[in-house]
């Protein structure tokens, strides 16, 4: 092949590159690839006659919202090869109930080009359930795998290894914690171990939903078919595995809620991108102004936090004597009878580092019966809880006279104990952030 040949070859593959790019860009693709992998989801629940808990945030765009009866957040991250990791800031316990009342969960998730599954489902939820199981039954362990089910079409034995004799390790991080225990578990899972199964496409889901005597059954649902260059021809669109993921660079104006409420008219096979663009836009603007708060928890009689999603009005944050709002989006009307604090922070890295040099100014501000609220619901305002929580209360959430003693391990009770009462995912810049100042 001479060098004219080749220059040809490289122009035509940057092109084809090109036009991939733009398929799996497209907002008709994304919303079409979705809309097929929620059809295998619907199948696979109809087979296992379990409650569907979508893992955050892609899994939430495969399940109309009247069907979630929960969310889960598991990472990733933690479990990328010789990365693996029980985290301590994602315990999922409040999965516990629905998991036990309904014999079972299924948690859904989808990954992007080239992989079967998300290492979320194909090692961090195992991992998990392999920790609990650890803690209940660890010294009737005869097999050898410390309760550690892992899907070996998936991962190899030497990896499935290493993760198996890490997991005692993971109990005992948990057990240091002491929010948990061997008889609180037995007693929650009434003497039943977990067990992850996965589902994904391709497989054959079972005709009758299986009954399960010996273990509670977590089963592990790929939502997305695998294309090994990402994205493959269908009739009428491109799919695109994994077409959830990263909304915000695709459309983003849309979310799972707001796509589900409108998809009849989103599924429309004749829109282009630009009339779909233009319909998001004008459901956004719809949509604004229905609520000011989401998700508002009340920790403790003097605390509590929640989500801001609108400008907001008095009438919702009556009850409150102190108010720190961080958003560069919304603000509330002036009240003389109410401390206010607004901040310009966004929930990411930038916001938690202009959060880190703010906390001093922001707690000594705080008195009477004190709300937080940020934009995600999750991240800022659980930092400033975890503050106010480890500066006034002890870890049996009494209010205290004297600051107690901090480390990293009563912040890390303090979290655990605020996973209980509501999901939350504070940033690790956050974290490092109230670190700094506690400590």
């Amino acid at each position: 092949m001479d060098k004219q040949d080749l220059e040809l070859l490289r122009e035509s593959f940057n092109d084809i590159s090109k036009q991939v790019r733009k398929s799996s860009r497209s907002v008709k693709n994304r919303l079409h690839s979705i809309l097929l992998d929620s059809q295998w989801v619907a199948q696979v629940q109809s087979a296992y006659n379990r409650p569907l808990i979508p893992n955050e945030r892609c899994g939430l765009w495969y399940v109309p919202p009247e069907l979630i009866k929960e969310t889960a957040y598991f990472k990733s991250t933690d479990g990328h090869t010789s990365q693996w990791s029980f985290s301590t800031r994602r315990l999922n316990f409040h999965l516990f109930d629905i998991m036990v009342e309904n014999q079972g969960i299924i948690i859904v998730d989808s990954t992007r080009r080239g992989k079967t599954m998300p290492d979320a489902l194909s090692k961090t939820i195992p991992i998990w359930c392999a920790v609990l199981n650890f803690i209940m039954f660890g010294e009737q362990e005869e097999n050898g795998n410390n309760w550690c089910f892992l899907p070996l079409q998936i991962i190899s034995k030497n990896e499935a290894n290493s993760i198996i004799k890490l997991i005692p390790k993971f109990a005992q991080t948990l057990i240091d914690l002491k929010i948990i225990n061997k008889e609180q578990l037995l007693t929650k899972f009434k003497g039943k171990y977990l067990r992850p199964l996965w589902m994904y496409p391709g497989m054959s889901p079972p005709i009758e939903p299986p009954i399960f005597e010996d273990f509670i059954p977590i089963i592990n649902c790929v939502a997305s078919f695998r294309a090994d260059d990402g994205s493959k021809t269908m009739n009428g669109f491109t799919y695109v595995q994994g077409a959830a993921d990263d909304h915000e660079l695709w459309a983003e104006n849309l979310n799972p809620q707001l796509f589900w409420e409108n998809v009849d008219v989103l599924r429309n096979m004749e829109l282009s991108d630009e009339q779909l663009l233009n319909i998001i836009d004008s459901l956004k603007i719809k949509k604004i102004g229905t609520s000011s708060l989401e998700n508002v928890v009340e920790l403790t009689d003097e605390l509590s936090i929640g989500k801001v999603v609108d400008n907001i009005k008095l009438a919702d944050v009556g009850k409150f004597d102190s108010i720190v709002v961080f958003s560069p989006n919304f603000t509330i009307e002036e009240n003389e009878s109410m401390k206010f604090h607004h901040y310009p922070f966004a929930c990411d890295k930038k916001g938690s580092n202009e959060l880190r040099k703010s906390i001093p100014s922001i707690i000594p501000s705080l008195s009477g019966r004190i709300l937080v609220l940020c934009e995600s619901g999750s991240d800022l305002s659980v930092g400033i809880a975890l503050v106010l929580l480890s500066t006034r209360y002890n870890l049996d959430w009494e209010k205290v006279d004297t600051q107690p003693l901090t480390t990293k391990d009563t912040i890390k009770k303090h979290l655990a104990k605020v996973l209980n009462h509501k999901k939350v995912n504070p940033s690790r810049a956050t974290l490092q952030a109230i670190n700094s100042y506690l400590m």
